[in-house]
């Protein structure tokens, strides 16, 4: 059974994006290390958003996650797209069963937030990994959707690092106290 994993970068004031839709405000800090090696290496499958999907395209031509397997949830067709990737135009929750069934490695929930909201609401989501960055955008798209029910998340572990980026390991459940 495949674990399901969030890893994503967000500002202090809790936007993936700047009010442009960019996501060139983290260039600043790409010069460091913050293990995306060891947890690519460790993932099979990568499950994009289309507007995700669409941005990663942009950036690159070439597919981002190279013998990965890719999920782009889309009404649309994909004309485009590299091999390994196809679209899921099922529902939400089936893509859940899915990619729990998937085999090969974790299945990272790139993005984005609408998606990662409603995997959450399934509780599907079995690990999230959220880079806080030092920045402030002021507007742009939150991390997360407007959430169905509130979801309690479990601290597992917290790095800091010099550039003053923060990483907090989470997996679902109750907190202690």
């Amino acid at each position: 059974m495949a674990t399901i994993r969030g890893y994503i970068a967000a500002s202090v004031d809790g936007f993936i994006t700047d009010k442009a839709g960019d996501v060139a405000w983290l260039e600043p800090f790409n010069d460091t290390d913050f293990g995306y090696d060891r947890f690519i290496q460790e993932v099979g499958t990568v499950v994009l958003g289309r507007k995700t999907y669409n941005q990663s395209r942009n950036l690159s031509p070439d597919w981002a996650y190279p013998g990965k397997r890719g999920i782009v949830v889309t009404s649309h067709p994909l004309d485009d797209a590299p091999d390994g990737v196809s679209a899921w135009s099922n529902s939400i929750a089936a893509l859940a069963d899915h990619m729990r069934e998937l085999d090969g490695g974790d299945v990272w929930v790139v993005g984005g937030a609408q998606l990662q909201s409603a995997l959450f609401d399934l509780n599907a989501i079995d690990r999230l990994e959220l880079f806080i960055i030092p920045v402030l955008l002021g507007g742009g798209v939150p991390l997360f959707a407007e959430l169905k029910d509130s979801q309690h998340l479990k601290l597992e572990a917290t790095e800091s690092y010099e550039n003053g980026v923060v990483r907090l390991d989470y997996r679902p459940g109750p907190t202690s106290g």
